[in-house]
């Protein structure tokens, strides 16, 4: 497994910037607000139960050697009935996207399994399963086996637009280190771009994106291969594709209603 962990390494320093980046955009999307304090307990009040907490574990797989990595990300609810949406990067991540592969040797491949999900304000871990994946959107989703009535989720059509300039706030639940409590961070739309398709270019930390009234705006993420291949380490230190970016939440809610309709994968 020697070339496992120089890459994961290698893929996290990429992260580096990008999160570091979310602290300018906290400190330039607060110039329109002087207070944040009712945007907070807005969005705690209708998406907090919302958003919770997903362990895995991911198999890494490299010249024929495994390796097992317990993993956690954050998921949000999007169904009454247990259909969540997570950064497919924390499914399945292929290593021969960043690049640097040594010619004739193929790159590691990394499948997770056995994902459990703490529901907020629940001690209990609960089972979940892989609905589906889309990598071109870099979502997947889960749904819980069995879950205990009706869940508060956050309702995808009833998103609106994102446009560069807008302000947006993302919600997140901490670890158990800090007792597991909803934490807001603001961020902004920096732009736009086509290439290779739609997406607007944010700074901001992953997860869905909230207007300050509580609408989904769209979910943010990082692209970790494009990241990779663009990763500029001269010293003329350009930094403008040191962006996250943001599906709009028509593409996500598109993409979830279809994902509601399927079994989970391998017809479990």
């Amino acid at each position: 497994m020697t070339l496992v962990r120089p890459l994961v390494l290698t893929a996290l320093l990429a992260l580096v910037p990008a999160l570091a980046a979310a602290d300018t955009a906290a400190a330039t999307a607060a110039e329109p607000f002087e207070d944040y304090r009712e945007i907070y307990r807005d969005l705690v009040g209708q998406h907090a139960e919302a958003v919770v907490t997903v362990k895995f574990v991911m198999s890494v797989v490299n010249s024929g050697n495994e390796q097992r990595i317990e993993d956690r990300t954050q998921a949000v609810l999007v169904s009454d009935d247990g259909l969540m949406i997570v950064p497919d990067r924390s499914v399945s991540l292929d290593f021969s996207t960043f690049g640097n592969v040594t010619p004739g040797q193929a790159a590691p491949v990394a499948k997770s399994s056995d994902f459990r999900v703490r529901l907020a304000g629940s001690e209990d871990w609960l089972p979940a399963d892989l609905v589906t994946r889309d990598a071109e959107l870099g979502l997947a989703w889960l749904r819980l086996r069995q879950p205990a009535g009706k869940l508060d989720y956050v309702d995808l059509a009833a998103g609106i637009k994102a446009e560069p300039g807008m302000a947006f706030f993302s919600l997140l639940r901490t670890s158990d280190e800090w007792g597991g409590v909803p934490v807001f961070r603001p961020g902004l739309v920096l732009g736009e771009t086509r290439t290779p398709t739609f997406r607007l270019l944010v700074d901001g930390v992953p997860g869905l994106a909230f207007s300050h009234d509580g609408k989904p705006m769209g979910y943010v993420d990082v692209d970790l291969a494009s990241m990779m291949r663009s990763r500029n380490t001269g010293m003329g230190m350009d930094m403008a594709d040191l962006v996250l970016r943001m599906t709009p939440v028509d593409k996500v809610a598109a993409a979830t209603a279809q994902a509601a309709k399927l079994p989970v994968a391998g017809g479990q």
